[in-house]
């Protein structure tokens, strides 16, 4: 028997040897506690330990896409319009990493690399990015592209109006990003790599997809780029420069840092981070991807008439960009078609504050003042609109009609106060008013 147990026991020993081995977890594991010791560091061993021993427990990849078609949007900046501006039309590759392993990522990377001599990466969305070669820029060359009116245009598209707001997109030199894509990262070459929360290896196995976005690789602090030549531009708009390069990385970092806490399924932290990065760089790119996402997911959720995933859809994303109007009027009509009237008057009365030219949210507020008992409001909101269009007859007949409602009410509620009549007595609603 004891034999039996001995053999028994080597047999796991052996089995949890091999799996530590196998697996790059554990290996990780001393490493992330020097560089990135914080309160996940319990259950990522956890984690790591469980699938050493019992590897059939966990996924072989766990950061395996579960669904390849819900990965967000398109971008809306323009590569080939970026590449322009970076003075390299002709030698830069998108690439789209929404179905690509981590494996095939860098050997494009390294591809670009070998065959430019350099290569810089930029980030466009969470899985869009461009890869450049490493070369000086002229800032008064920017300056003349966002001086040119159509170039301008095409900018303006993508929601960038000034040259600091391309480097929202910049996500560091092959040096910079290679660290990432190691195996067992090295700590001395990437000990000033990470300094946020976010995790850098979740491994999966060979070949299995992986996440292959900016949340993942991108240095938390990325410095001001010295290839950006002055030249004989203006100091000011130089030093404007800067400040502006340092507040889009800002927001990138809290963005970035919001992806993070998303992936832990952390949705208040997460969304706090957005709204954060929202109110230093409400264009960047990935954040309007992100605005783009929800829009869509809603879109998807009130095709199959499930109202209540698009309300929390459009109330995420004004949490997000108070001030984005389209979504308040959105948020209205889910209300709307909830029957949540009375509320839905504060929101299209919150769309007409932002944008008191757009017809549309008074209409819906009429709608659903109308809709409420509040008539009164109903009528000054046309009365409003009445001014803009005077010769709507509709309008016009609507306000008739919601008057004399509204006279007809009074009119019943003065009749129901002076009814002296004995058979008032007889009204259920009136008991207590009954003589004895």
């Amino acid at each position: 028997m004891r034999k039996r147990h001995f053999v028994l026991l080597g047999v796991i020993v052996a089995y949890a040897v091999a799996g530590i081995l196998a697996t790059p977890k554990i290996r990780h594991a001393w490493w992330y506690l020097q560089e990135n010791a914080n309160r996940r560091f319990s259950v990522f061993c956890g984690l790591s330990a469980a699938s050493c021993v019992f590897p059939w427990c966990i996924p072989a990849g766990v950061e395996s896409y579960r669904n390849m078609c819900a990965r967000g949007v398109p971008s809306r900046v323009d590569p080939e319009l970026f590449a322009l501006a970076m003075g390299c039309a002709d030698n830069f590759a998108a690439v789209n990493a929404r179905v690509m392993t981590v494996a095939r990522f860098k050997a494009l990377m390294e591809e670009f690399k070998d065959r430019h001599g350099s290569c810089r990466v930029w980030c466009f969305g969470r899985f869009d990015y461009c890869f450049t070669p490493a070369k000086s820029i002229s800032f008064e060359r920017l300056l003349e592209l966002f001086s040119d009116e159509k170039t301008f245009e095409r900018f303006a598209a993508s929601r960038m109006y000034t040259p600091a707001a391309l480097f929202s997109c910049y996500v560091g030199e092959y040096k910079d990003v290679a660290p990432a894509f190691a195996d067992v990262p090295a700590y001395g070459s990437v000990m000033n790599f990470f300094t946020s929360p976010r995790v850098l290896f979740r491994p999966s196995r060979k070949g299995a997809l992986a996440s292959v976005n900016v949340a993942r690789f991108t240095p938390f602090d990325v410095d001001f780029p010295d290839w950006v030549e002055r030249g004989a531009a203006d100091a000011k708009m130089f030093l404007d420069f800067e400040d502006g390069y340092e507040a889009v990385q800002e927001a990138r970092r809290e963005a970035l840092l919001g992806f993070d806490y998303a992936d832990c399924a952390m949705a208040t932290n997460a969304i706090a981070c957005w709204a954060k990065a929202a109110t230093v760089n409400p264009r960047d790119p990935i954040l309007v991807e992100l605005a783009d996402s929800l829009e869509k997911e809603a879109r998807s959720y009130l095709a199959i008439g499930n109202v209540n995933g698009a309300l929390r859809c459009y109330e995420n994303r004004i949490e997000i960009f108070p001030k984005d109007v389209a979504a308040v009027h959105n948020f209205g009509v889910c209300l709307k078609k909830s029957g949540y009237h009375k509320v839905a008057i504060q929101v299209f009365a919150r769309a007409v504050e932002l944008d008191p030219s757009h017809d549309a949210h008074r209409m819906e507020l009429i709608d659903c003042a109308d809709a409420a008992g509040h008539p009164d409001i109903a009528v000054r909101q046309i009365d409003v609109l009445l001014k803009r269009r005077p010769d709507d007859m509709e309008l016009k007949k609507r306000r008739a009609n919601i008057l004399v409602r509204m006279h007809f009410g009074k009119e019943k509620e003065k009749a129901k106060r002076e009814d002296n009549t004995p058979s008032r007595y007889l009204d259920s609603g009136k008991r207590k008013g009954k003589r004895k």
